[in-house]
């Protein structure tokens, strides 16, 4: 059975926390970060998941009530006669053609919902942690990009010839910003993965052109405790002047560990205390 998640750019951090719960079962998963490859078109992908999917998991909440991209994923469902199960990840207004189906509330209690949703999907297997199997189609290495100009401003991007990508030490989900604020968290953050290898730090959004940050360049990585435990990293532009930006582990579950690997990792490979 191939599942596909439904949600709202706002909650991936919530998406990304049940597509890796969800991927230690025997179950195939399409999520369009995870299963759309680089440079494919994005509407044709969409609809090749929607049509060879048997199920819809839609993640509801107010951000997700108010998508027209998810409305149309979950009105194409209900069309061809598909399952759709809604998921209350917030409190927020059920849509009219939504209400009278089963739902799963995630509101109070994270692992009592998630039981509950691997109960109505049919209780599928674990899978054996040992096992080599693939839940989703292998994703082929992001080739970077020639980026635009973004804040903060970028190392990346200093050429129109994408750089070229070395082998990939580790890759770890995360999102990133130009800051962090301590009541309102990481407004406008970039849901993605970073790739880090022996030479440097790629930042790979879903969309948006790959940022590009020498390892040489860097100055320091130090952990800042706050509501969201993050890291700061400081690095030198293209002008030569320090410039920073903010990354977390984007589960909250794996958060602190993500965070940690992070740090560890840069500094074996920069063989400097960074913090």
């Amino acid at each position: 059975m191939q599942v596909f998640i439904s949600y709202a750019r706002a909650d991936s951090a919530f998406a990304w926390q049940l597509f890796e719960d969800l991927s230690k079962y025997d179950l195939a998963l399409w999520m369009d970060v995870r299963s759309i490859p680089k440079g494919a078109n994005w509407d044709s992908e969409v609809q090749r998941g929607l049509d060879s999917s048997d199920l819809m998991l839609v993640l509801l909440s107010p951000n997700s009530v108010n998508s027209q991209n998810v409305a149309d994923e979950w009105s194409y469902f209900i069309e061809k006669n598909k399952p759709v199960l809604p998921l209350l990840i917030m409190p927020t207004e059920v849509p009219f053609r939504l209400s009278r189906r089963q739902r799963i509330d995630f509101t109070t209690d994270y692992e009592v919902g998630f039981r509950e949703l691997l109960r109505a999907i049919g209780s599928p297997p674990r899978l054996d942690s040992d096992s080599t199997e693939r839940i989703v189609r292998p994703r082929t290495p992001p080739r970077p990009q020639a980026a635009r100009p973004v804040a903060p401003p970028e190392r990346a991007i200093l050429t129109s010839h994408p750089p070229t990508l070395e082998p990939i030490v580790r890759s770890f989900p995360i999102i990133w910003a130009s800051h962090y604020h301590w009541w309102h968290g990481m407004r406008g953050g970039e849901l993605g993965e970073v790739l880090i290898n022996a030479r440097e730090l790629l930042l790979v959004p879903p969309k948006a052109p790959v940022i590009r940050i020498l390892l040489e360049d860097l100055v320091s990585l130090k952990v800042q405790r706050a509501l969201d435990p993050h890291l700061k990293l400081t690095y030198r532009n293209v002008q030569g002047q320090f410039q920073s930006l903010v990354m977390m582990g984007a589960t909250r579950a794996r958060r602190l560990a993500i965070n940690q690997e992070i740090l560890n990792l840069l500094k074996w490979l920069t063989k400097r205390p960074l913090e």
